[in-house]
């Protein structure tokens, strides 16, 4: 019974050597890698709840709506040590409606936001658990996100003029995993991305002297990385 104890023992620890050199070498050995992503995101344009800084406010006088949205990309990995820089472009569209009832200041109807967005993301993946997983397994994403804002706006009633900041930009965090290995060398797995960043919509109520009018999203993707 000792024999065998010793014996199975002996073999988890070559097996874990193995392994361990496995990574090793997938780390040394490293080349520039593509994805694609697509999913779905919420958020896009922040608007201003604290109303009390408007004289005579009402209550309810503005408020807003965000729908789902949804976004696809590319993005390249590029290996810089034992982490990687990634860098892409996006596509997002996120859906709001603004609503009006300021009989105060004489405002009174909606305001329908279609956002598309093209963004350019680059962020710095810490690869995680390096001594027993392969480089991007799983990996926290830090960096920022320079915006182009391509709104559509649709108004109806009486409510306030606006303008809209064709650029925008802001800091990124989230958190990748890819646990799928297909026989080619290709991957699939998932990633989930909060964005905070400066502010793109202006109107009689978002004000840039308010704090509270910027942008915001959160995004959950599915990716296909190419082998």
């Amino acid at each position: 019974m000792k024999t065998q104890t010793i014996f199975l023992v002996a073999l988890i620890a070559l097996s874990g050597c193995a392994s361990s050199r496995k990574v090793t070498e997938a780390y040394q050995n490293r080349k520039v890698k593509f994805r694609v992503e697509a999913g779905a995101n919420h958020g896009g344009i922040v608007d201003n709840r604290d109303l009390q800084q408007i004289e005579n406010m009402p209550v309810d006088g503005f408020s807003g709506a965000t729908k789902i949205g949804f976004h696809a990309g590319g993005h390249a990995t590029i290996p810089l040590g034992r982490n990687d820089i990634q860098a892409g472009i996006n596509y997002m569209f996120s859906p709001q409606t603004f609503s009006y009832n300021d009989a105060v200041h004489g405002y009174n109807g909606t305001r329908t936001v279609s956002l598309s967005q093209l963004s350019v993301p680059l962020t710095y993946n810490i690869n995680l658990f390096k001594s027993w997983l392969a480089p991007g397994t799983v990996a926290v994403k830090l960096g920022g996100v320079l915006q182009y804002n391509l709104p559509k706006v649709s108004d109806s009633g009486t409510i306030t003029e606006y303008s809209m900041y064709k650029f925008s930009g802001g800091a990124q965090l989230g958190i990748s995993a890819l646990p799928f290995r297909f026989q080619n060398g290709s991957r699939l797995g998932t990633s989930f991305d909060f964005y905070k960043g400066s502010q793109i919509f202006e109107d009689f109520y978002n004000k840039k002297e308010y704090q509270m009018p910027t942008s915001s999203y959160m995004k959950l993707s599915i990716i296909y990385q190419f082998k």
